[in-house]
């Protein structure tokens, strides 16, 4: 069954079906947008075309890693090495370095048992040495790691050797433009959301803090390592389903507490996502994608080792907030509610 015409948009990839086996047919459409990250730029150089769910990691692979992009660009002035890694819309492992095999390495450790039939993507093109790390590094007894994809700049002929896998399931798109991430390549497009009987419609999102900026209120500063683990975390914990309380240390994600209804329990879920990945918070810094409402929600992270935290303010408790982390030590970062909250995904 082929894909139908649909007013706003020209089919380009037929997808076996939606999100579920009965939702037939279903595809991506191009709306000719001249965006040189639009998925249908991305080709597919090995294995099969991506499924409906492959698309929908590949959307959120890209707000995620133009995130961390932006945020770098705007704070450091510099690019880093990226490595994203997402299963079922959200972030489970993500890196930036100088080095490219230690990003691939992080981004994958970050969570090797929920990156394990995911989608990751880099920023740099794959040889046979990351594509060696992909399949194997951490995989015990000599196995290979199952991914349903590996999106990059490109892939050397090698790579492409390494990563073929039976049946061709392992899906390599490639799009020379992740090469040249910045600031903006940000998706300026506006968003639309289907309801029943219309549509909503919002700005995107496009919102980078600068953490050096007179509107960031500081209990504490931070040194340099925690600055750029605190802009790593907003880039994922704001590009992951609301509400988020994302765990970052040494360039790495540790913990992403995704998708809870109340703040604490992001809070919770994200230390025992990191405990659970078998990963040290002792040194860890916290980003929450909008204000804590009370201290419980610090105080789990303070008890786990939490030694910085980025926020919003706007709570009527921000002073409690401030003056709980001033008694234990801990760094907090605050900027406006009203001006960055990162609500995402609802």
């Amino acid at each position: 069954m082929t894909i139908p015409d649909l007013n706003g948009g020209t089919p380009v990839i037929e997808c076996k079906y939606g999100e579920n086996g009965y939702q037939v047919p279903a595809g991506l459409y191009s709306t000719g947008s001249e965006d040189p990250l639009a998925l249908d730029r991305f080709e597919v150089v090995q294995g099969t075309a991506p499924s409906y769910n492959n698309l929908c990691d590949l959307d959120r692979l890209l707000q995620t890693a133009t995130h961390i992009a932006a945020g770098f660009d705007v704070n450091f002035g510099e690019m880093p090495r990226i490595a994203v890694a997402c299963k079922h819309g959200n972030p489970c492992g993500a890196a930036v370095d100088d080095n490219q095999v230690i990003t691939a390495m992080l981004a994958l450790e970050g969570d090797l048992r929920a990156v394990f039939g995911g989608l990751i993507l880099l920023n740099y093109r794959v040889d046979e040495d990351i594509a060696e790390i992909l399949m194997t590094h951490k995989m015990d007894d000599g196995g290979r790691r199952l991914l349903d994809g590996i999106v990059a700049p490109g892939f050397t002929g090698k790579a492409r050797e390494k990563l073929q896998r039976k049946g061709d399931k392992c899906r390599l798109l490639a799009n020379p433009a992740l090469a040249g991430l910045g600031r903006d390549t940000l998706d300026q497009a506006r968003r639309f959301r289907y309801v029943r009987g219309g549509f909503l419609a919002q700005p995107n999102y496009t919102f980078v803090p600068d953490l050096s900026a007179a509107s960031v209120e500081r209990v504490g500063e931070a040194d340099e390592k925690q600055v750029r683990d605190m802009v790593l975390g907003w880039a994922i914990g704001s590009t992951s389903n609301s509400n988020t309380v994302t765990l970052v240390r040494d360039g790495m994600l540790i913990g992403n507490g995704a998708g809870q209804q109340d703040r604490v329990g992001g809070c919770k879920l994200a230390v025992m996502r990191a405990r659970d990945a078998g990963h040290q918070i002792i040194g860890a810094v916290a980003y929450s994608d909008s204000f804590f409402p009370f201290t419980d929600g610090p105080g789990e992270l303070v008890a786990a080792g939490t030694v910085a935290v980025l926020a919003t303010s706007g709570s009527v408790r921000d002073e409690e907030v401030k003056q709980f982390c001033r008694d234990n030590g801990v760094i907090i970062y605050m900027y406006p509610d009203s001006q960055g909250r990162g609500f995402f995904g609802h």
